[in-house]
């Protein structure tokens, strides 16, 4: 009787287990990924995927750059950055990232490059063709603009 106990015992807790695991994951990747959310202002999935997003700027050297993000809604990404030097010379850079949303408003993402490569976009505001936030510290304000 001791080992049917201790057997029906062991059922309840991997049923109890079971039932909590699959709770919370429905629970993240639903709220994470059906745009609804709420009444208050949040960046949707949808508004980010829609589009390449690109910058122009100068980096240190004085090199013009453009940068293109593209952001899917399987949560992976491309990073693709062209790089012109004074004297003609243009080298090509493509990256490949997975993204996450950080919070629950969608205001942080987290772009994994790799293992030890990982960069944040926070305070993201998406709205009138237009992707802005700070990129790894608040020194780092970007803005892209959306390309169809």
């Amino acid at each position: 009787m001791k080992t049917n106990l201790l057997k029906y015992l062991k059922l309840a807790l991997i049923a109890v287990l079971m039932v909590n695991l699959t709770s919370c994951e429905i629970e993240i990747d639903s709220f994470y990924d059906d745009d609804s959310i709420g009444n208050y202002y949040y960046n949707r999935s949808i508004d980010l995927t829609s589009r390449t997003w690109v910058s122009f700027y100068q980096d240190v050297d004085g090199n013009y750059c453009c940068q293109e993000l593209d952001y899917y809604m399987d949560r992976t990404g491309v990073d693709y950055i062209r790089v012109e030097y004074p004297d003609g010379y243009v080298e090509t850079f493509e990256y490949s990232f997975r993204w996450n949303w950080e919070n629950n408003a969608q205001t942080s993402i987290r772009m994994s490059y790799g293992p030890s490569d990982v960069s944040f976009l926070d305070d993201i505001y998406i709205g009138g063709n237009r992707l802005s936030g700070y990129l790894d510290g608040r020194n780092n304000f970007v803005e892209y603009q959306g390309k169809r």
